[in-house]
């Protein structure tokens, strides 16, 4: 079976000489366990022979069951499983959050087992009510998404389009890392087009990614929908009322980019707060939904502390209200690609960069807000204006934050006017 490289095992490699646990998180069928067979791969580039190296996928109830244990017997198991006891061990442990007490397993063997090295992955955040020990000092959490859109060109086995994008990222551009070639770019302008849009309208779940047809790829789809409803949405989170929470999924799809007021989404649904409150702390925490909270430094001129709503893969997204259209017959084309965008925006956050929106209370807006390495204020527009019209938004918010930079995607616009740079979105 072939495995595709994935950008997050570059910035794992360098953990795996050191003694904290890792522990990788992401949505149910992203490919934590396609991850976890490519690290198997590096580490035994760096230790070869000279440590055990094992793998259990908690979804197999053997293991399970053996896991499940109290955790002082977990070293015999290693040696039952084949490990050599007189080697330091490399254990992997696929899905951790079926575990009785995920926490107290970590814990216990962080503090009483130290030649283990623990590799762990988990399909919900591990702030839910299982994980009770946080492992403060101890541990060192990754994200992994859907594929981003670079990610997806690879996967589609375009590796021509690939070595275009690599040489040419907004990030580089705006900081005149890169210069713009036009007569370069221009040759691959209707691939890239073509690729974003099967991007934005089916999303990156891996297995979408690689199914042929596009019957094949709703039933991927449909399958990954299935499947987080039984496992995390009725085991984990043990959602009583699965209508009201479809309900709900559904009409979070329908309010892409919008505001979430939860008083209107109750009113809507029919049910109360705190469990329009809890449903959406279900979709947060399993990794479908993202709350993307406003950019302000002053609150009475600018917006509320309303976020608005995203999806983490618009494929998702689409399979909830039924509608894989092309972009160009949507009504909600412009909410789909500014969702596609905050995807690309959101899986590329480095270390101290965040993420917002930006709207005062006389309805000035900007799509969104990256601080961080670099400031920039970014506008997305599917249908860009051939004039070059500064976006209204970001004429009122470089009034007030003159030291952004600005940015207008786009789906093929390549110009820089009125110091404003208007890139295609697989730059982004």
């Amino acid at each position: 079976m072939k495995y595709f490289h994935r950008r997050l095992q570059d910035t794992i490699q360098p953990w795996l000489k050191k003694p904290d646990i890792l522990v990788i998180l992401g949505a149910r069928q992203v490919g934590k366990t396609s991850l976890l067979t490519l690290l198997e791969d590096d580490l035994k580039g760096l230790w070869g022979n000279s440590k055990n190296i094992l793998t259990f996928n908690l979804e197999d109830t053997d293991h399970l069951a053996a896991l499940n244990r109290d955790p002082k017997y977990f070293k015999e198991y290693l040696t039952f499983s084949g490990a050599d006891p007189k080697k330091d061990s490399v254990v992997m442990i696929d899905e951790i959050q079926y575990l009785d007490d995920p926490s107290h397993f970590l814990k216990y063997l962080a503090d009483f087992e130290p030649t283990l090295k623990l590799i762990v992955t988990g399909s919900t955040s591990i702030q839910i009510k299982k994980f009770k020990d946080g492992l403060t000092g101890r541990k060192k959490s990754f994200h992994l998404f859907p594929l981003d859109f670079r990610e997806f060109v690879l996967f589609k086995g375009e590796k021509r389009l690939s070595s275009i994008q690599d040489k040419f990222f907004f990030k580089d551009i705006l900081s005149n890392q890169t210069e713009l070639d036009p007569q370069t770019i221009l040759p691959f302008k209707n691939d890239f087009e073509t690729l974003f849009e099967e991007y934005s309208l089916y999303g990156g779940y891996p297995k979408v990614v690689l199914a042929g047809s596009r019957d094949e790829k709703l039933q991927e789809l449909q399958e990954i929908f299935k499947t987080y409803e039984l496992k995390d949405v009725n085991v984990l989170f043990n959602v009583g009322n699965i209508s009201a929470f479809r309900s709900l999924f559904r009409l979070m799809a329908s309010n892409i980019g919008n505001l979430l007021n939860i008083d209107e989404v109750s009113g809507t649904l029919g049910i109360g707060r705190d469990t329009v409150k809890r449903y959406l702390s279900v979709l947060e925490n399993s990794f479908v939904l993202h709350f993307l909270h406003p950019f302000h430094s002053n609150v009475r001129k600018e917006l509320t502390k309303m976020p608005k709503l995203f999806f983490l893969d618009t494929g998702m997204r689409n399979f909830a209200i039924k509608n894989f259209s092309e972009l160009s017959f949507r009504p909600d084309r412009g909410r789909l690609f500014e969702n596609a965008i905050f995807g690309e925006l959101y899986k590329d956050l480095g270390v101290i960069d965040q993420l917002f929106f930006w709207r005062t209370l006389s309805k000035n807006e900007v799509d969104f807000i990256l601080t961080g390495n670099q400031n920039i204020a970014i506008e997305a527009k599917l249908t860009s204006d051939r004039l070059l019209k500064k976006p209204s938004g970001l004429r009122a918010f470089g009034k007030i934050y003159p030291e952004f930079e600005h940015l207008v995607a786009t789906m093929s616009q390549l110009a820089f006017f009125e110091r404003i740079h208007y890139l295609p979105a697989w730059m982004i």
